[in-house]
């Protein structure tokens, strides 16, 4: 049983509160007792989340100075809408009294490539690690389990239409995808572990498996057989590049396959030690998820 967050009443503020993470984690946190508030752009419909009895408050987290009352009351927030975010709003957080944090960055801080993305997400931490806030930073895999992932839910769509799927050559790097339903307990026991606070983790499935299994599991899930057809990594990148220049289907963006070609996989042992992180095998997540696309 996760432990409330010690010393605290207040509010837990979550971001990105219309993402599909969100929309798995709040169910989890009615049950710590708390008042919740959800944080969404200015302009967005949350009738969703109200009707759910949560107080929803708006703010564009660009510019969060110009919103920090947003987090009057806030004990604690779960920032899931961007580690990018962090340079500006970790000193909003500090300066309203906001106690705890769970930050949710990336694995792909790790990339060697260029990466405008990556090199924002790892100032955020930085400036996180700074900070006096009692922070806790989480670092996914590519994350995947509903049809609105941006990962697993391309190739569940792309084999039942396309026979074969292109893999960057040999096709033997290792991936790691971590079920959304695993990320979110692992930040519940963050919010409840007080031993978490200034620790940073890496989060993903329990094993490391090769690109070509990983397809091949999808396809299984799917009740297929795809083909894995290994190409050169630059020929592959401008195939789905034309592809997605011509408004066609295609397995992954184009800068997915470049990262593709780089290992994903993640040490989860101090997650496991520290957080009881257990997460479900690949096989077992997928085929819950290409069970929930097809009864669409």
């Amino acid at each position: 049983m996760t432990a409330p967050i010690m010393g605290t009443t207040g509010a837990i503020a979550i971001t990105g509160a219309l993402g599909f993470v969100a929309s798995r984690l709040f169910p989890r946190l009615r049950g710590l007792g708390r008042p919740l508030v959800a944080v969404v752009r200015p302009g967005r419909d949350a009738l969703t989340l109200e009707s759910q009895g949560i107080e929803v408050r708006s703010a564009d987290l660009e510019m969060p100075e110009s919103h920090a009352a947003t987090f009057e009351g806030v004990d604690a927030v779960v920032h899931l809408s961007g580690m990018a975010q962090a340079t500006r709003l970790v000193p909003v957080l500090v300066s309203k009294g906001v106690r705890r944090g769970v930050f949710i960055s990336s694995a792909g801080v790790y990339t060697k490539l260029e990466s405008a993305s990556a090199d924002k997400k790892r100032t955020g931490e930085t400036v996180l690690r700074a900070s006096t806030l009692d922070y806790t930073i989480l670092r996914p895999s590519m994350i995947y389990g509903t049809q609105e992932d941006r990962n697993m839910a391309r190739p569940l769509d792309w084999i039942p239409r396309f026979p074969a799927v292109m893999v960057p050559r040999p096709g033997g790097t290792p991936q790691q995808p971590v079920h959304v339903d695993d990320l979110v307990s692992a930040i519940i026991a963050s919010l409840g572990q007080t031993h978490a606070g200034g620790r940073e983790y890496d989060v993903g499935g329990p094993e490391a498996l090769p690109l070509r299994e990983v397809i091949r599991a999808c396809g299984a899930a799917l009740g297929r057989r795809p083909i894995v057809v290994p190409t050169p990594l630059r020929p592959t990148y401008g195939f789905v590049s034309l592809l997605r220049r011509l408004g066609l289907p295609s397995p992954a963006r184009p800068e997915q396959i470049l990262r593709l070609a780089e290992s994903k996989a993640v040490d989860i042992a101090p997650a496991m030690r520290d957080l009881g992180f257990a997460p479900r095998s690949f096989e077992v997540g997928i085929r819950a998820e290409a069970e929930a696309m097809k009864a669409r």
